[in-house]
């Protein structure tokens, strides 16, 4: 038998050697069907057993690719030839080896390569189905090798157009579809990330898809097809197309994984897929798909496929935080199940983690992946750590995740992931921190640091461990002496790293700055321990990162608080706060302040560092500027956080300590608002009285320049800080001194403020005309309680019981304007306290201290005295109850709580503090106190200050009463003043454009005010009416003056008013008659003024209503006569000058006995009636007489007679004159020739005015004098 198939084999060799010879000799033109026969004999060949050792070393390859290229078009030959082809490289390894030929064989053999003719076959006989498939099959062969696939598709023929056109063809051939999907997965990988681009632009990837949908039951397809999506799922842009509505790659991949769950290369090549449709981040719709669960069941049932697992779990680390927010959201919509079953289902892929690590330990990339599974995993499914660890029912992942960063200790990677899932456990489960710091584990990540110390993700991850790892632990110094240089190593190493500062400085701040309880900090032992950790950062240069790293990462919040925290701890150190300053760490500070204005930890932590490192010698004046800035911004954005505030004004006062200039600059930057706020809602809020301390020695810092205290008032105006305001006013600010030119109380007014407000500014003593201006301020913005405070300084004057409107031009009046000008027999005159004095006090206490402080610091010879400040420890503020809890214990500004409050001697009246400071020795003393304070020198008598300040405080209660009233503020006053008198009795609203007065007459606030009214004085205004309803209510009116208004007929029910005595109606247009009414009596009527109206006749029925009348005033009417007696028996004045009278009745005045003063001046008189003998005053001047009438000389009681501007001829002698009484006689401008003083020249002797001037006289006659 051996000999047979010996001899057989020898034949089978013979044979072929022929085939061969005749294959090489074939000529050209031969007949086809012979040469088919050849290659058809030598194809069967390569299906014998021995067809390896046949066909070995005949190379009959070379004369096939000559006969494949000269009959190119032939199709038998092709489909024969090609066959053999294929069927050489199976059975001959060398094969492939020979076909690749030496370097540039195409540019030397004139017959084309093997890359060129497969492809120029499948281009010539592409509509043929047999060829396209043996064609995809040799490619398939050929593509095997790297350098034919490379010189395929370096030709200029595109293969991917040739095999998708063949695929497209021939759609429905399996064969067809399954070689051309494997040889495009082969391409695939050989391309560019451009190219694969240009194919998913194309939509090329859609003969793919094709292919998979009609054949989506033949896994050989399936895979092909999900190889070649794997291939092109590289660049993002792709992966974008994939994941698109029209495509739904995840789609596809599920349903394969489903379709064929026992594959596991679909498996597997379906979980790298999805792993790279991960990478795109459509993290949300590859849950929503549910793809995570078809990778959790690959990744459980294939534990021992690397790949696999490498994808899988990688894909799920991945989608980890959408898995576990979609969950909740789901549980919150389903009903709760069984708890077990839920537990159980949570875990998830924590056996697949736990498995992958164990199986894999050799396999640096599973260990990656797992490492990083289980880390996510950690992270979002809280729960999870309690089934880790070395207990029953738990899996110890955390020994297999050390024993991964140890094995792999070269892998930077892999350290890595492990690092950051220790990291997550330690984090959530503290349990783990003794097993691994008693493993020490930290020395072997220190050494891994080391090992790749030039890797900013080994670092980053390793000191991130550290921080948990030493969190909250109570660490050895040796073990902080052995950790804490190697993090400052790596930090150094890694200047540029963000992520590794960050961390580095988080581990770091574990050892220099832990999180002890308050007890242990105490400890001794601890803060040793703890100074020699920070000494040994500092000999380390820690500083020196920090800046480093605050000043380069400006943006990283993280970065900030670390550094500024790291440097908190060491600044306490001198020589670390002068190595601080030195490198600049204070402009370092300022700037991350200004980067991180809303951060409160930044902020807190950044002003409690510039109070402790800034001094008189790195306090410049550029720097000031910022300081202010920044500081009061701070306060002002978080005004309600306590730690804030406190750190920021101790700052505050550290720097104003330093230097005086600093309070302007607070003030420019508005810290004056910062302070009005804190102290205001401090007193009102009841805070804890240390902060108010605070609050009030900034406060004081700043009262102690004038300017500033009038900037602060003016400020607190503006904010409407009644607080404030009172409290500045008694340090001494100026309500005067407005910056602008509109005044402090016109601008309080103009903005509508408080009415508090307005009465501390009135009360300080603002200026008239000021105040003048600020009432047409508020008139315009009908502010009736700000207007009544104003009218009350300008109008209410008490000492005569009286309010003065008159010629404020108010143009209305409201009763409610003048309702707090009346005194209230029903308010409360106690004095009241109020929050701003209790501030004030506080703020000259300490004021007074300071100074005594850099008194005794400056060394001077003549110190103030100790008992001085004893004496103010007898001294206390006595709060109301509101105030009680707040100022309780509030003595000392520098102590926590003496005893008592402030400045009231206990068990003794109350004294203002004004009071105090307001002897000249203690103005010396005080910041200007007194606005016109007299000018003293700097230095005071300590021995005057004590004696006159007990003059002041130590006086027994009657003195102190004395002082207290002769120190009286105007408020005070009127207090006092309303009390002793009861009612005002005149008011006067003259000259104020008033229309009406209507309000008046309503029952209103001032109704019971006005029934004591004794005056009412309502001239120069233009009232056309008198309200009825008011003469009612003016029951005790003796006085009203309506002079110079509108009023055109005479209100008579004027009359009815009970004690009307004088009424003026002058200068008004009545007329041209008043009929009084003759059933209205009006018997307390005196004076009664109509002058200057349009009246053509005297008023009727006058006698009847008035007969008490006493003084009429006709003057200025039209009256042209009288006919009728006056019959007036009280009548003491009549004044009918500058009308038109020419005649009087005679019997005028028949009735008027009391006559004493007549006045017809400027009008057509030529003769006078009978006269009254009462009469003493005659006014005749200028009218019509041409001789004196008989009834002036028989006058008894003459004193005075005006007849100047007559036609008077002749003047009477002594001797015809019946008064002997005569003091003035008036005859300028008359007729006048002779004066006869001859006889009883004597009667004239009394005479002290006799006017004769422009007359005709040109001589005296001889005056003959009696002997008397």
């Amino acid at each position: 038998m051996a000999s047979g198939s010996s001899q057989g084999c020898e034949e089978d060799e013979e044979t072929l050697k022929k085939l061969i010879v005749r294959l090489n000799n074939v000529q050209e033109g031969k007949q086809i069907e012979t040469l088919v026969q050849i290659l058809e004999d030598l194809l069967v060949f390569t299906y014998a057993d021995h067809a390896s050792k046949l066909f070995q070393g005949k190379h009959v390859h070379v004369p096939l690719l000559i006969i494949l290229d000269s009959y190119m078009r032939v199709a038998s030959v092709q489909q024969v030839g090609w066959s053999l082809l294929c069927k050489l490289i199976e059975i001959c390894p060398g094969t492939m080896q020979s076909l690749m030929g030496p370097q540039d064989i195409g540019h030397d053999w004139e017959v084309l390569g093997v890359h060129q003719l497969i492809l120029k076959m499948l281009t010539v006989h592409n509509a043929s189905i047999n060829l396209s498939t043996v064609g995809l099959k040799a490619l398939d062969l050929l593509l095997s090798s790297g350098k034919i696939t490379l010189l395929i598709l370096d030709e200029e023929s595109d293969i991917f157009l040739l095999i998708f056109d063949a695929m497209n063809t021939f759609s429905a051939n399996d064969e067809i579809q399954k070689l051309g999907c494997k040889a495009l997965h082969v391409l695939f990988e050989r391309v560019s990330e451009e190219q694969l681009t240009d194919f998913v632009e194309n939509k090329d990837y859609m003969v793919l898809l094709s292919a998979l949908k009609n054949f989506k039951d033949e896994e050989e397809i399936v895979f092909h097809v999900l190889h070649c999506l794997h291939s092109l799922a590289i660049p993002c842009n792709n992966v974008e197309v994939l994941m698109s509505g029209n495509v739904r790659c995840y789609n596809i991949v599920v349903e394969a994984m489903k379709a064929f769950p026992i594959s596991e290369k679909i498996q597997e090549v379906s979980c790298c897929l999805l792993h790279r449709l991960t990478l795109g981040n459509f993290f949300n719709i590859l849950v929503l798909n549910e793809v995570h669960t078809c990778v959790v069941k690959a990744v459980q049932q294939y534990p021992k496929n690397a790949a696999l697992q490498i994808s899988a779990l990688s894909c799920l680390a991945l989608l980890t935080e959408t898995i576990f927010l979609n969950q909740d959201l789901e549980e919150k919509n389903e009903n709760q199940e069984n708890d077990d079953e839920e537990e159980e289902d949570k875990l998830f892929w924590l056996e697949a983690c736990y498995k992958a690590l164990t199986w894999h330990r050799k396999n640096k990339h599973v260990q990656e992946a797992a490492c990083w599974a289980l880390n996510n995993l950690l992270m979002y499914q809280n729960s999870l750590h309690e089934k880790l660890g070395d207990e029953d029912g738990q899996f110890p992942a955390h020994r297999e995740v050390m024993l991964s960063m140890l094995m792999h200790s070269s892998s930077k990677e892999v350290f890595q992931a492990a690092a950051n899932a220790l990291s997550t456990l330690l984090e959530q489960n503290v349990n783990f921190r003794k097993i691994l710091l008693s493993k020490g584990i930290y020395l072997n990540v220190l050494e891994l640091m080391q090992k790749h110390i030039y890797s900013p993700e080994v670092a980053e991850s390793g000191c991130k461990m550290l921080n948990h790892l030493f969190e909250g632990s109570n660490t050895s110094v040796d073990t902080m002496a052995a950790v804490v240089p190697k993090i400052i190593t790596v930090m150094k190493s890694h200047e540029a790293s963000l992520s590794v500062q960050l961390e580095a400085l988080r581990a770091i701040l574990h050892f220099i700055r832990p999180g002890m309880p308050e007890g242990s900090r105490e400890d001794t032992e601890s803060q040793h321990k703890l100074n020699i950790v920070k000494k040994q950062c500092f000999r380390n240069d820690i500083q020196q990162l920090v800046l480093a790293a605050l000043n380069r990462f400006i943006g990283n919040p993280g970065i900030q608080k670390c550094g500024l925290k790291v440097i908190s701890s060491i600044a306490h150190f001198p020589e670390a706060l002068a190595m601080l300053s030195l490198e600049g760490a204070i402009d370092s500070v300022l700037h991350t302040l200004q980067m991180y204005p809303d951060d409160q930890e930044i902020q807190c932590l950044g002003l409690s560092l510039i109070g402790c490192m800034i001094t008189k010698k790195n306090l410049c004046i550029g720097t000031e500027h910022l300081l202010a800035k920044i500081l009061v911004s701070s306060l002002q954005r978080f005004k309600d956080v306590a730690e804030v505030q406190i750190e920021g004004l101790q700052t505050i006062l550290a720097i104003l300590e330093l230097s005086v200039s600093f309070s302007k600059l607070l003030v420019y930057h508005s810290f004056d608002s910062v302070i009005f706020h804190q102290l205001s809602s401090s007193i009102m809020e009841q805070k804890d009285h240390q902060f108010i301390n605070l609050c009030c020695k900034c406060f004081a810092k700043l009262a102690v320049d004038d300017e500033l205290k009038n900037t602060m008032l003016e400020r607190a105006c503006d904010q409407n800080n009644s607080i404030m305001v009172e409290c500045l006013l008694l340090l001494g600010a100026d309500a005067n001194q407005a910056k602008g030119t509109t005044s402090l109380i016109c601008q309080v007014c103009e903005k509508e403020s408080s009415p508090k407000l307005v009465e501390l500014l009135l009360n300080s003593g603002s200026r008239e005309q000021d105040v003048r201006k600020a009432l047409t301020i508020s008139i315009g913005k009908g502010d009736s309680q700000t207007i009544s405070l104003l009218l009350r300084r300008l109008a209410l004057d008490m000492a005569n019981n009286s309010i003065c409107l008159g010629g404020f031009c108010i143009g209305k009046i409201e009763p409610s304007w003048l309702g707090p000008l009346f005194p209230d027999k029903t308010s409360n005159l106690r004095k009241q306290t109020n929050i701003g004095s209790t501030l004030a006090r506080m703020v000259l206490r300490y004021q007074m201290k300071s100074a005594v402080a850099e008194g005794a610091a400056s060394g001077s010879d003549r110190n103030f005295p100790e008992d001085v400040l004893d004496k103010l420890g007898e001294w206390t503020f006595i709060p109301d109850s509101s105030m009680d809890s707040v100022f309780a214990q509030s003595d000392d500004l520098d102590s926590e709580g003496s005893e008592g409050s402030f400045l009231v001697k206990k068990k003794s009246n109350s004294i203002s503090v004004g009071e105090f400071y307001r002897d000249p020795a203690l103005q010396r003393y005080s910041p200007n106190l007194q606005r016109h304070s007299n000018s003293l020198g700097p230095i005071f008598d300590s021995e005057d200050l004590l004696r006159r300040k007990r003059k002041i405080l130590s006086s027994d209660d009657s003195l102190r009463s004395s002082k207290l009233q002769s120190h009286m503020r105007q408020s005070d006053s009127i207090s006092s003043l309303v009390s002793e008198r009861e009612y005002i009795t005149s008011l006067d609203l003259s000259a104020n454009e008033l229309r009406d007065i209507d309000a008046l007459s309503q029952k209103c606030c001032i109704s019971g005010h006005l029934e004591h009214l004794e005056k009412l004085e309502l001239h120069q205004n233009v009232l056309t009416s008198f309200p009825r309803q008011l003469c009612e209510t003016l029951k005790c009116l003796t006085h009203l003056d309506l002079h110079s208004n509108k009023f055109t007929s005479f209100p008579c029910y004027l009359l009815k008013m009970n004690c009307i005595a004088n009424l003026d109606v002058s200068r008004n247009d009545i007329g041209p008659s008043v009929v009084l009414d003759p059933a209205v009596k009006c018997p307390t009527l005196k004076q009664f003024n109509l002058s200057y109206n349009q009246l053509s006749s005297v008023p009727e029925n006058l006698a009847d209503v008035v007969e008490k009348l006493e003084q009429l005033v006709l003057e200025g009417n039209k009256i042209s006569e009288i006919c009728f007696p006056l019959s007036l028996k009280e009548l003491k004045i009549l004044n009918l000058s500058k009308n038109h009278i020419s005649s009087l009745s005679e019997n005028f005045l028949e009735a008027c006995p009391k006559v004493e003063i007549f006045s017809a001046r400027m009008n057509f008189l030529a003769a006078m009636p009978f006269l009254p003998s009462s009469m003493t005053n005659l006014k005749l001047s200028q009218n019509k007489f041409t001789c004196i009438p008989e009834a002036i000389l028989n006058l008894p009681h003459l004193r005075s007679l005006d007849m100047s501007n007559n036609d008077i001829q002749y003047l009477p002698g002594p001797a015809h004159w019946k008064s002997l009484n005569l003091r003035e006689l008036l005859f300028s401008y008359n007729q006048i020739s002779v004066l006869d003083l001859s006889e009883k020249a004597y009667a004239w002797s009394r005479v002290e005015k006799l006017h004769l001037s422009h007359n005709n006289l040109k001589e005296l006659l001889p005056i003959k004098l009696q002997k008397n």
